[in-house]
């Protein structure tokens, strides 16, 4: 198994028909821990270099422009309407686990790292530690359902922001609109903070798949005719 590809492309519809293209064409077939089968590629990295244009695939995609505004809110404001967990939980309110335990002597609560990742890059526009996490260690690692989304990484270069966003797993057919539509969002939020133009966002995929649920339609929109 070959492991590592690349696509750089203009917008987030391209991206994700040919993303969905490379993983249906050359991804090898897997059964993951819950028994459903895959079509899997590792560590593919895809650069869009324009993501606010054409943002919402017309075909194919599921979701409404109101839900995914949804989806973006939720993880721009850390509101969590009764989910085990939501990325902006992770990213505006990260605490460690019991009741709110200090981060050090200094904390009084939870860390809001996207207004930490804010306040360095107005200190140091050339920061390289503008990044953050939602992986919690002491949580994750014992539970089933845990984020696909670890790290978000903010650049600023030649007064553009660039975001890259680091994915343990992604369901490239169900999810990559949704959470690109919602880290464009995010990037805008966080160059209107720092007073820089948003740029490209790359997201890394350690493991890019396709259920089998979505095999079908996969089949159809890549080959233009049915799986089955």
């Amino acid at each position: 198994m070959r492991v590592g590809r690349f696509i750089r492309a203009d917008t987030i519809p391209e991206a994700w028909r040919r993303g969905l293209g490379l993983i249906w064409r050359g991804g090898e077939e897997i059964t993951d821990e819950r028994g459903t089968k895959t079509r899997e590629i590792l560590a593919l990295e895809v650069v869009v270099e324009d993501p606010r244009r054409d943002m919402i695939p017309l075909e194919y995609f599921s979701w409404n422009q109101y839900r995914l505004e949804e989806y973006a809110r939720q993880l721009i404001s850390g509101d969590n309407p009764g989910f085990e967990y939501t990325y902006g939980e992770r990213l505006r309110a990260w605490a460690l686990p019991g009741s709110q335990k200090q981060i050090d002597d200094d904390s009084h609560g939870p860390v809001d790292q996207i207004d930490q990742i804010v306040r360095r890059l107005r200190a140091s526009p050339n920061s390289r530690r503008a990044s953050a996490v939602t992986w919690i260690p002491p949580v994750d690692t014992e539970k089933e359902e845990v984020p696909c989304m670890m790290v978000d990484d903010f650049k600023i270069r030649e007064g553009r922001l660039h975001l890259a966003a680091l994915f343990r797993s992604h369901d490239f057919a169900g999810a990559y609109p949704a959470n690109l539509y919602g880290l464009t969002r995010l990037l805008e939020y966080v160059a209107g903070r720092v007073g820089a133009e948003p740029g490209s966002i790359t997201t890394v995929s350690c493991s890019a798949h396709i259920y089998d649920h979505d095999w079908d339609w996969v089949a159809e929109m890549v080959t233009g005719r049915s799986e089955v």
